[in-house]
C-alpha cells in the first residue's frame, strides 16, 4: 500500500535508505501496510514531515531527527519510507 504525496519534477523521490548523514528530507510516501503507516505517524513521522539524517549505521539502520526528537529506524523501515530532498532547515 502506498500513500503518495504530490511530487515535483525537480525533486526525485527515493528510499530513505539511500540518504546519507546530514541530508535534509521531506517524507513523500510510505510503501508499507496500514500498521507501519500508523506506527510511523505515532513516532511523529507523517507524510510531509521534514527530517534530517543524523547517523547512518551499518546494516542500513538510521537515526533521524524531527524537531527536537530523534528516532532510530531499522533497515526494513528505511527501505519503505520514500523521501525527497529539501534545502530548508529541518522542522
Amino acid at each position: 500500500m502506498s500513500n503518495d504525496a504530490s511530487r515535483s519534477p525537480g525533486n526525485p523521490v527515493f528510499p530513505l535508505a539511500d540518504a546519507i548523514a546530514g541530508d535534509r528530507l521531506i517524507i513523500a510516501s510510505f510503501h508499507a501496510g496500514k500498521e507501519m503507516n500508523r506506527r510511523l505517524a505515532d513516532l511523529g513521522l507523517p507524510i510531509g514531515a521534514q527530517i534530517e539524517v543524523v547517523n547512518r549505521q551499518r546494516g542500513g539502520r538510521m537515526v533521524i531527527a524531527r524537531n527536537l526528537s530523534r528516532v532510530a529506524l531499522g533497515a526494513g523501515m528505511t527501505d519503505k519510507i520514500m523521501v525527497t530532498r529539501t534545502n530548508g532547515p529541518s522542522e
